[in-house]
């Protein structure tokens, strides 16, 4: 069994293996996209950029037990905003960004009510993205260019809050099918037993790999697909759901390049890569 993180001894989610500052150069996160060179984000790159993230945070006036919602494309620098909301003791919430299956009114509609009625502090999105969504909602809205451009680089910063484990950890909100998008409050004690029990059901190791595209804002792919590999230790290969949609081949050579071992997939994938995969898009992958 992994023994990367000692379970007994870990309380909230800033006891992360990625959050560790005596780990090296271990990759944390490879990131693959479609014709771009993959990257490999070390576990002290993922630590300084949590921290960097972190104390902007808190320069821009986010304070801890603010809820900061975080409606962005599927990056790196998604990642990292959750992470360093954790770190700056605010609870982050995972929201789908605007895309064209959506209707925007509809959706500016809803994300203005989850606002009144969450009493969101601050919204992170897109530069193209935030004077539209300024517009629709009360409170904050920071796009990536500003978080950059006033981003200190700090390499010593400190995490900036401790909380106790039964505080809330992040929102989770529902797919909103059946009406407006409802957020659960995940307490850390509450995240970390259901890191220990799937696991341990799965028998996850250390030779083991995690490959994801799933959406960070849905249950599968927040919790097993993102969470419990950083917190773990096991490496994760990210890849945007929006590339996967286009091109579902790449999750398969994402595997066999990286050697995956662990892979979440709803049922519709299945149907997806059937239907959308040709043989020679695997041809030159490595026999089972």
């Amino acid at each position: 069994m992994l023994n990367r993180v000692n379970r007994q001894s870990a309380s909230t989610l800033l006891d992360a293996a990625v959050l560790d500052p005596v780990t090296g150069e271990e990759d944390a996160i490879i990131y693959v996209e479609t014709g771009r060179p993959t990257l490999h984000v070390s576990r002290s790159d993922f630590l300084q950029a949590v921290r960097a993230q972190s104390d902007q945070l808190r320069r821009l006036g986010i304070s801890p037990g603010d809820l900061v919602v975080i409606a962005h494309t599927q990056n790196l620098e998604s990642i990292f905003s959750f992470w360093g909301a954790i770190a700056a003791g605010a609870i982050p919430s995972m929201f789908p960004t605007i895309t064209e299956k959506l209707d925007p009114k509809i959706y500016m509609r809803s994300m203005a009510e989850l606002v009144r009625l969450s009493d969101v502090k601050a919204i992170l999105t897109t530069d193209e993205f935030t004077p539209v969504l300024a517009q629709a909602v009360q409170c904050e809205v920071f796009g990536s260019g500003e978080l950059q451009n006033r981003i200190i680089d700090e390499a010593g910063v400190a995490i900036h809050a401790i909380p106790s484990p039964d505080e809330i950890a992040f929102l989770q909100h529902s797919s909103g099918t059946t009406g407006l998008q409802k957020g659960v409050a995940l307490s850390h004690r509450a995240v970390l037993n259901q890191l220990a029990s799937y696991g341990e059901a799965i028998g996850l190791n250390e030779s083991d790999v995690i490959v994801s595209w799933l959406p960070l804002y849905h249950d599968m792919g927040l919790i097993a697909g993102f969470i419990l590999p950083l917190f773990q230790g096991v490496p994760l290969v990210l890849m945007s759901p929006f590339d996967w949609v286009q091109h579902p081949a790449l999750l398969f050579k994402a595997i066999d390049e990286h050697h995956g071992t662990l892979c979440w997939l709803p049922n519709f994938a299945y149907h997806h890569c059937a239907r959308r995969i040709r043989r020679r898009d695997t041809d030159d992958l490595s026999p089972p």
